[in-house]
């Protein structure tokens, strides 16, 4: 079993996570100059909740910047943003920026590490690593949204073949009985990652919609920087530096139930 995760691995995956999200915002406004950095900060990367604003666990929420510290927060890191772009670098910006970000970074560890040994982001699961939603999609009556996380921590999900087939078994026969539905679909980065599509149908596939590459605040984007130690997945975060595009851009698929059963019958099986 993979050792757990240390106060020095948060620490350094938070700083990983909001250095990562001030490189984003600086590469994103170079080629969108239309948007503001308020904006692209608070709608585009994973900086808000990687400090002490976020109140919640660790993933906590989005979208509560009232704080008037944020506020003041945000005006000095878009100063250091502008004096940057007049004469200094995306380096120096991420450099300077992060120190002033650290104080608000810094007091989440001990409270994260709690919750990550309660779980309490898993509260809402009620399917292992799946989580539906409470009713059905409001224009596909049929279907309904699921979500994935990561119950396993600190191993991997896909350690063992049989665990996903196993969470979505559960998961179909609850929205079958609660809701009648016939159909099951996400969004997710995981709809570009091989490991995953391997547990689907064709239908899945068939149904797969396109990339999508226009980086927004959430897991379906960010999620992919997370390794299931729940460290920082340097790897990755070298990668979208590196090329300037998300590793796993976010795709959306569903399929029927009775499709998805079929196809996972055999993983269920000894081999």
């Amino acid at each position: 079993m993979p050792a757990e995760l240390t106060p020095a691995e948060q620490l350094d995956y938070l700083v990983s996570s909001a250095r990562l999200s001030l490189w984003f915002a600086w590469q994103f406004l170079d080629k969108h100059p239309e948007e503001t950095f308020l904006g692209a900060i608070q709608n585009r990367t994973d900086l808000w909740r990687r400090t002490i604003f976020n109140s919640a666990h660790l993933d906590g929420g989005w979208g509560k910047f009232e704080a008037p510290e944020w506020a003041a927060l945000m005006k000095r890191v878009e100063g250091i943003h502008a004096r940057n772009r007049k004469g200094g670098s995306a380096q120096a910006f991420e450099d300077e920026a992060i120190a002033v970000i650290m104080p608000y970074i810094e007091p989440r560890v001990e409270q994260d590490l709690r919750d990550i040994r309660n779980k309490v982001d898993l509260a809402h699961y009620q399917c292992g690593s799946l989580r539906y939603n409470l009713k059905p999609d409001a224009e596909r009556p049929g279907r309904i949204g699921f979500h994935i996380a990561n119950a396993c921590s600190p191993a991997s999900p896909f350690d063992d073949p049989s665990y996903f087939p196993r969470c979505f078994m559960d998961l179909m026969e609850q929205c079958e009985k609660e809701f009648k539905v016939t159909e099951i679909g996400t969004g997710t980065w995981l709809n570009s990652y091989p490991r995953w599509l391997k547990l689907f149908p064709r239908d899945w596939l068939d149904h797969m919609g396109p990339p999508n590459y226009d980086v927004q605040w959430h897991y379906g984007f960010w999620g992919q920087f997370i390794t299931s130690r729940r460290t920082f997945n340097h790897r990755l975060g070298r990668q979208f530096r590196e090329t300037g595009r998300i590793p796993y851009p976010p795709r959306s698929s569903w399929c029927a139930i009775k499709a998805m059963r079929k196809h996972l019958q055999p993983l269920l099986k000894p081999a």
